[in-house]
């Protein structure tokens, strides 16, 4: 093959780099790596070798022979590499869980090499005819111990789970709790309560002369008060409901502090993590079951010693995330099966961020009403001082007083009007006060406007 003079970089250089991430040996099994080779080799090599004919032996360099297929024992070759290792310190270190001599990524990495059912046999045969295993490569060298060790699948599985069970804890605690502490403070919020049962009051007055009162609302109509507009489309239901909150009931218009943890719980796939916690509960089970064959073994009495109350805590954390999660959800007229973590939580987040919004799109209309109504007052200033400086303002001031005067005695002599009847129009007030606005009635129907009540017992 040709050679591509490339500039690599330097080990110390690869940590953090797209390079730290990827898997090249897989890629090399996806390669048709003959078609490669003949596509850009250069003229000189003539054709190449087809090692692969050979169903037992072939040569590869003075005096070694290789026993399996030619891009496997290739690949292979390139993992044991990067262990530093021997075939009999890598096999030795497997039978004894020993972590510290192998690091558990190289362990998943040579769980791709478990020896199959045509390499043992290729292998064993060899054995028997007495070959010497001198001349083998060592990677097939390799191969002959690494298929001899007892339950191989079994102690790799243990190890692999041995070496990922720090970090899996440490990866799935947390998304537990953001579940946990986002549902609890949910379903707890007395402030958010408040604020959904304004919206309700809002929707059910808006809805008042073509539907009937309804009770509740689905959570995914929150997203509907942004698009429901006023008549001048200059704002919508969610500042009208701001703004209501504001002036109102300013005690929960932070509400959303009393929601915690609600953006990290909606990117959690709460059923993945369950069924990790159930992967590792079995990987627990399997490694007392292995330890309960070799008792001896320390390394597997003190993994389970040491972490099997972490197991525990981060199982109860699961069956409390789950039951807290349930109880939300059922809370707020919801199903979990159909409303997983990605749905319900994000519709929260979406209001609440929408809320913030609205909230900022009030005080900015705010202020800019304030600056307009400070502007008029300077202009009328600047006007009345140049009326004051005219000649004509002392007759127009005479004006003003003579038409106060009229008005006075228009007001004086129509009084009996507003005050007859012995006080007719009070008396039509006070009756109005007492019939109160009710969004639905006793029996829970459509209708919004009653008779006149008999009773003094409200309706909400």
């Amino acid at each position: 093959m040709p050679v591509f003079n490339w500039v690599a970089l330097k080990p110390n250089q690869i940590n953090g780099t797209v390079f730290n991430e990827i898997d090249d040996e897989r890629i090399l099994e996806d390669l048709n790596v003959d078609e490669f080779e003949e596509m850009f080799k250069t003229r000189a090599q003539g054709p190449a070798i087809d090692i692969t004919t050979s169903k037992q032996v072939a040569p590869k360099g003075p005096n070694k022979v290789t026993l399996l297929d030619a891009n496997r024992a290739k690949n292979l070759a390139i993992t044991l590499r990067k262990a530093g290792k021997t075939p009999e310190e890598i096999c030795k270190a497997i039978q004894m869980f020993d972590l510290r001599t192998l690091p558990v990524d190289f362990v998943e990495c040579l769980m791709r090499f478990m020896p199959t059912e045509k390499e043992v046999k290729v292998l064993r045969q060899y054995e028997r005819e007495r070959k010497p295993l001198e001349i083998l490569a060592d990677e097939d060298r390799f191969m002959m111990l690494f298929s001899k060790i007892e339950r191989l699948m079994q102690k790799m599985t243990i190890m692999a789970f041995m070496g990922n069970f720090c970090e899996s804890v440490q990866m799935l605690t947390p998304q537990l709790h953001a579940i946990i502490a986002a549902s609890v403070s949910i379903k707890s919020s007395q402030k958010l309560k408040k604020i959904l049962e304004i919206i309700l009051a809002l929707g059910n007055y808006m809805n008042s002369g073509k539907r009937g009162a309804v009770y509740g609302f689905k959570l995914q109509s929150l997203d509907l008060l942004l698009d429901t507009k006023s008549t001048d489309r200059k704002q919508t239901l969610l500042h009208y409901i701001a703004n209501v909150v504001r002036e109102k009931y300013k005690s929960v218009s932070l509400f959303y502090n009393e929601i915690h943890y609600v953006e990290k719980a909606a990117a959690v796939s709460l059923e993945n993590v369950l069924l990790d916690v159930k992967e590792l509960q079995r990987g627990m089970e399997l490694t007392r079951r292995e330890y309960g064959m070799h008792g001896h073994n320390t390394l597997l009495k003190d993994f389970i010693a040491h972490n099997e109350g972490k197991l525990k805590k981060l199982q109860d954390d699961a069956k409390i995330s789950q039951d807290a999660f349930d109880d939300v959800v059922k809370f707020f007229g919801e199903n979990s099966k159909t409303t997983p973590p990605s749905v319900f939580f994000p519709v929260f987040v979406r209001f609440v961020k929408a809320y913030k919004q609205a909230e900022e799109d009030n005080e900015q209309r705010k202020r800019q009403e304030q600056m307009m109504m400070e502007k008029l007052m300077e202009q009328e200033a600047m006007m009345e001082q140049e009326d004051q400086k005219s000649p004509s303002h002392k007759n127009k001031r005479q004006q003003q007083e003579l038409i106060a005067e009229l008005r006075k005695k228009q007001v004086k002599d129509s009084r009996h009007v507003y005050e007859g009847k012995d006080g007719a129009i009070e008396d039509i007030i006070t009756v109005l006060k007492t019939v109160p606005f009710t969004a639905r009635t006793a029996k829970r129907g459509s209708r919004f406007f009653c008779e006149p009540a008999q009773t003094e017992e409200s309706h909400y």
